[in-house]
């Protein structure tokens, strides 16, 4: 009888075919793995830049109208914490309180200052400007009527068209710093827009908002014509690794005289 078996050859051919179907499926293994690593990295990174777009948007939402401005990698912009109507307002002399329409819900914060009218030059505080030394706001009398009273006596340039008035906090700057994204707060009014150098270095005054952040050109703004509201761009780009997604955000901040 003939014994049965393999030779050598076939041996060996076997062993090929083996070695060759499992590197494929090693192959194919790792690149799945890799493509659901990279899916996963991208979708946090989208997480992370929809959470930053966000948050600059909706404090852009409140920005005194005419007070944003971009420098460099800086936003700056001035919140409004309430608004309402003034009866009376201090524009031929100086003075040191008005009368105007209770605000309702009058905001809780402390150091907040009246702006009538707001314009590019809304930043330079003094005795005569949009921008008013901190006040404070009574409540209402018999003819519902509030007091507001001045640290100081002030005088407003002009008007506003719809006897308008703000209650304003101190700016806010968002800023790219080292690769990463910072909220900075609490540092005061400045004629000229400050770096991020020359903002507060800790908490509170610095919050980090997100890391590993580029761009070319992060934020620019279209001021407000008689035709349109202001517009703020941001292009951002967020890394990860290779990973990479770029976000542009567009923000409309209303002029509201």
């Amino acid at each position: 009888m003939r014994a049965a078996g393999f030779t050598l050859v076939e041996l060996v051919t076997v062993m090929m075919v083996m070695g060759i179907l499992a590197i494929g499926t090693v192959r194919f293994i790792s690149d799945s793995s890799i493509g659901f690593a990279s899916t996963i990295t991208r979708t946090e990174l989208a997480g992370d830049a929809r959470f930053a777009i966000d948050r600059i948007s909706r404090e852009l939402r409140s920005a005194l109208p005419g007070s944003v401005r971009a420098s460099s990698d800086c936003l700056e912009f001035i919140p409004v914490a309430a608004g309402s109507t003034y009866t009376s307002l201090p524009i031929a002399a100086s003075a040191t309180v008005f009368t105007a329409v209770p605000v309702e819900p009058m905001p809780l914060a402390a150091g907040l200052r009246v702006a009538v009218y707001p314009g590019p030059s809304a930043y330079q505080l003094g005795g005569v400007g949009m921008i008013s030394p901190q006040a404070v706001v009574s409540a209402p009398d018999v003819d519902n009527e509030v007091t507001v009273t001045m640290a100081a006596a002030h005088r407003f340039p002009a008007e506003s068209p719809s006897n308008r008035f703000f209650l304003v906090e101190q700016p806010v700057s968002f800023c790219i710093a080292g690769e990463q994204l910072w909220r900075y707060g609490n540092y005061g009014f400045s004629a000229s827009q400050p770096a991020a150098a020359s903002l507060p270095a800790g908490l509170p005054d610095r919050s980090l908002i997100a890391q590993q952040v580029t761009a070319a050109v992060p934020f620019s703004v279209s001021a407000a014509t008689l035709a349109r509201n202001a517009v703020v761009d941001i292009n951002l780009d967020f890394a990860r690794g290779d990973d990479v997604v770029s976000m542009q955000h567009l923000v409309q901040v209303r002029n509201v005289p």
